[in-house]
């Protein structure tokens, strides 16, 4: 048998700082997705140009690096599949939220 396991620090795991980096890499995953739409997209585009643009990139960010870890890890192809449908998810919010925005 083969084993991968996470070592943390003893102590009590606390979520606050994991949903903190989560809500900056979030940010972060947004900012790359409106660089693209704007650098593709004029003020003033419609709302399902900004959409495609804008999901695209983010779907590509929550998501595509997910497959390695099957590929080299061995982890379970359903596992990552499930984890790639919840990128899907997080990407269409942030397209939806940028085209609503835009500008």
């Amino acid at each position: 048998p083969v084993a991968f396991i996470t070592v943390r620090p003893s102590g009590e795991f606390g979520m606050s700082k994991s949903l903190v980096l989560w809500f900056i890499y979030s940010l972060v995953i947004s900012v790359f997705a409106a660089y693209v739409a704007g650098s593709a997209l004029a003020p003033g585009a419609p709302y399902l140009s900004v959409f495609r643009f804008a999901g695209t990139t983010a779907f590509a960010g929550y998501s595509l690096g997910l497959a390695q870890f099957s590929i080299w890890y061995g982890r379970n192809w359903t596992t990552t599949i499930v984890s790639m449908f919840d990128g899907l998810i997080y990407g269409l919010l942030t397209a939806g939220t940028l085209g609503w925005l835009w500008p």
